[in-house]
C-alpha cells in the first residue's frame, strides 16, 4: 500500500482530524520492576511477595504492580485523542471501564505477535554532554527536531527517511536516550522522592514535570512520516511533560496513529555498546504482557547488536 505523508492524511467521516486509522479495524532494555523508586505520577510501587506453601522445600511468589511504574509500553487504551474522546480505532471510555467493556485494542493483540524490528538509538545525552548542554530533567525541557537532527548527524546518521535519501527505514523503532535515568540514579533517595512525588494534576500546571521530545509541527511530521513502528525513551513520558501546546504527542502517536510508546527504558549499557561499536542500529525484540484488555505492559525487551 502507498503510505501517505501526514499532510495527505484523509480521515473518514466521524474520525478525528490527523488520525491514521489505516492498519485494520481490529488491530534487555528494562529496569528492575521496583525502579525507579518512588514511582512517578502517583503510581503504585512494585511489591514482591513470597508465598509460603507450608513446607520448607517449595515457595511461590506474587507481584503487586502497575506496569507503568517501570520500563513500559503505553498501550492503545492508555491515552485518548482529547477533542474527540476516541482511543485508537474508535475505542471509547465505556469500552475500557464500566459494565459494558470490551477488549478491543488491548495488550493481548500486541502479545499475540510481539514487537520486533530494527532499533535506532539517538543518544541525546551523549550529544548534550559533548556540547556542554545542561538539560533540566525534572522540568518540561524540550528536545527539538533540530536537536535530534544534530544528534543523528554526530552519529553518522541522516535522519531523513530512506525515500528521501536518508537512513530511517519504514518500521524502525526510534529510541531516544535523554540521560534521565542516569541522572535519577545519581540523586539521593530523598532528592529523587522530592521530584517523583510532586503532585500530579493533568494540564499545564502539573507538578509532574519531565524532559522529553518537543511538541511541534516538525516533530509531528517527523514521527508520522518516518513510519516508525514504535518510539521509546529513558524518561517517564517520551514527550516533554506537561505539554507546551494544546495537544500531547501521546494523542497523536497512540490514539490517532497507532504507534506504541515506550518509557523509562534503561538505555545505559546499550548506549555504551553502540558508542563503542559506532553502530546505532540493532535488533530489538519485546514480548508484551498477554492481558486481555490491558492498558500497558512491562517491556520484557532485549536489544541485540
Amino acid at each position: 500500500m502507498e503510505l501517505p505523508l501526514r499532510k495527505d492524511l484523509k480521515p473518514k467521516q466521524g474520525e478525528p482530524e490527523d488520525s491514521a486509522w489505516i492498519w485494520g479495524s481490529d488491530d534487555e532494555v528494562l529496569l528492575p520492576f521496583d525502579q525507579p523508586a518512588p514511582a512517578c505520577f502517583d503510581r503504585n510501587d512494585f511489591k514482591h511477595n513470597i508465598v509460603d506453601s507450608g513446607v520448607t522445600y517449595t515457595y511461590d511468589d506474587s507481584y503487586d504492580m502497575n506496569p507503568q511504574s517501570t520500563s513500559q509500553w503505553d498501550g492503545f487504551r492508555h491515552f485518548a485523542h482529547i477533542p474527540s474522546g476516541y482511543y485508537y480505532n474508535g475505542v471509547v471510555a465505556k469500552d475500557i471501564c464500566g459494565p459494558d467493556t470490551t477488549t478491543k485494542c488491548g495488550m493481548q493483540a500486541w502479545a499475540a505477535r510481539g514487537i520486533a524490528g530494527r532499533g535506532l538509538l539517538l543518544d541525546y545525552a551523549r550529544y548534550a554532554e559533548a556540547n556542554n548542554i545542561k538539560p533540566e530533567y525534572y522540568d518540561n525541557y524540550s528536545i527539538s527536531y533540530g536537536d535530534l537532527v544534530e544528534v543523528a548527524k554526530g552519529q553518522g546518521i541522516d535522519l531523513r527517511s530512506a525515500a528521501q535519501g536518508g537512513d530511517v527505514q519504514i518500521g524502525d523503532i526510534l529510541i531516544i536516550r535523554s540521560g534521565f535515568l542516569k541522572n535519577a540514579k545519581s540523586l539521593t533517595d530523598e532528592q529523587r522522592a522530592a521530584r517523583h512525588l510532586r503532585p500530579h494534576q493533568f494540564g499545564p500546571n502539573d507538578g509532574q514535570r519531565y524532559i522529553g521530545v518537543e511538541q511541534s509541527e516538525e516533530i509531528l511530521d517527523f514521527l508520522h512520516d518516518s513510519y516508525f513502528s514504535a518510539v521509546a525513551a529513558d524518561h517517564p513520558t517520551f514527550e516533554a511533560w506537561p505539554s507546551h501546546k494544546d495537544y500531547y504527542l501521546h494523542e497523536k502517536l497512540l490514539a490517532l496513529w497507532g504507534c506504541p510508546i515506550g518509557e523509562l527504558w534503561d538505555l545505559e549499557k546499550l548506549a555504551e555498546k553502540c558508542a563503542e561499536k559506532k553502530q546505532w542500529t540493532f535488533f530489538l525484540a519485546s514480548a508484551p504482557n498477554h492481558v486481555k484488555g490491558g492498558i500497558a505492559s512491562t517491556v520484557n525487551g532485549l536489544a541485540i547488536i
